[in-house]
């Protein structure tokens, strides 16, 4: 097993070192305080396996601190996702399985060695050992499906508080490094199971998990270092909301939001967010957005791409800007890709850009 010394040392001094980092992140959200415990708890994770395959081989060979992952990932897309304030409150429920087996490995008192399962004579530690996979198959899929739940809910209404798309945003990355604990699972455990079939064991299948663990840790840190904070939580303004005052305030945030939008073109900033224009008119996002679903009828996402594609279309029929091109018309208007420059422009006018460019060029000239 000494083999595998690299991967425990790399992972420890990875996962730790991530931790630092996303604990010195600016404008850090309740998800990356969880994350920052989730990198220490990987740690431990290696430096337990370092100890158990160089030290104290006396420790118990089994899956035991990954039992939290799953909790962890799902607790972590909560708080990522959540609109509200979230607390931790019932993590501990969700950890029983980790403290069951914890309990388990203190009763038996004597090492658990994974190379002791032999499933022809199916002694107590290969039943454990069956036991010990079975669980942990049931637990990571059970919270890697809660989850994706939470992200596809959470997708649904990114257009009411996003203007833009972006893996961050739509959280694409969570669901593909959680991959990794599903996939670093199975090799080790068909691995296990073709070697306890065959009473042969080369190598601790633990040692494939750990191995995806690794990259899983790797990929965790990276996105989560730049996963920035989605929602800020604003507590209602606690007002009797009579249909007169409704209709008063529906007026006045209807023009002073158009003004601000044709006069200061917030719209620009390709990343912009309704959080951000509340601030800008010193009202509650909750207010523009019952504003525009209400009285106009669109979402946030579709109310400022209209802007967008406005400015976009003064752009490509004005002969000042026929040297840009058609990606640089596209991030002045305020879009963040020419993926959904040409989708959205496209939805709204039926032609593409450059299919619009060309088409008030050929009206020009037959008009001249």
């Amino acid at each position: 097993m000494t083999n595998v010394i690299p991967i425990y040392h790399i992972g420890l001094i990875q996962a730790w070192f991530a931790a630092l980092l996303v604990y010195r992140k600016p404008n850090k959200g309740a998800a990356d305080r969880l994350l920052v415990i989730w990198l220490i708890v990987i740690g431990i994770e290696m430096l337990y396996s370092l100890l158990n395959a160089k030290y104290l081989t006396w420790l118990p060979d089994l899956i035991i601190i990954p039992l939290s992952y799953g909790p962890f990932l799902f607790f972590y897309t909560k708080l990522l996702t959540s609109k509200k304030p979230t607390t931790l409150r019932n993590i501990h429920r969700h950890l029983i399985p980790f403290y069951l087996f914890i309990l388990i490995a203190a009763v038996w008192g004597k090492p658990i060695d994974i190379d002791s399962v032999n499933f022809y004579s199916k002694g107590p530690i290969t039943w454990l050992a069956i036991f010990n996979y079975a669980l942990f198959l049931i637990v990571i899929l059970y919270y890697w499906r809660a989850s994706l739940i939470l992200i596809r809910k959470h997708n649904r209404t990114l257009g009411d508080h996003f203007s833009y798309r972006s893996e961050t945003i739509m959280l694409n990355w969570v669901k593909n490094i959680a991959i990794w604990i599903l996939s670093g699972f199975f090799a080790s455990g068909i691995t296990f199971i073709i070697f306890s079939t065959q009473n042969i064991f080369p190598f601790n299948p633990i040692e494939l998990f750990h191995l995806g663990l690794l990259v899983f840790t790797f990929s965790i840190s990276y996105y989560g270092i730049h996963q920035p904070v989605l929602y800020q939580y604003q507590k209602p303004k606690q007002i009797e909301v009579t249909e007169d005052l409704q209709t008063k305030t529906s007026q006045k945030l209807s023009d002073l939001l158009y003004e601000h939008m044709v006069k200061n073109k917030p719209y620009l900033n390709n990343e912009l967010t309704i959080q951000d224009l509340a601030d800008q008119l010193k009202v509650s996002s909750q207010e523009i957005s019952s504003y525009l679903n209400k009285e106009l009828g669109v979402n946030f996402f579709n109310y400022i791409n209209g802007f967008r594609i406005e400015e976009a279309k003064q752009r490509l029929t004005n002969p000042n800007f026929d040297n840009e091109t058609l990606l640089g018309i596209a991030y002045d208007s305020g879009f963040n890709s020419k993926t959904s420059f040409n989708t959205l422009f496209k939805k709204e006018t039926g032609m593409t850009p450059s299919e619009y460019k060309k088409a008030f060029r050929s009206s020009t000239k037959k008009n001249t």
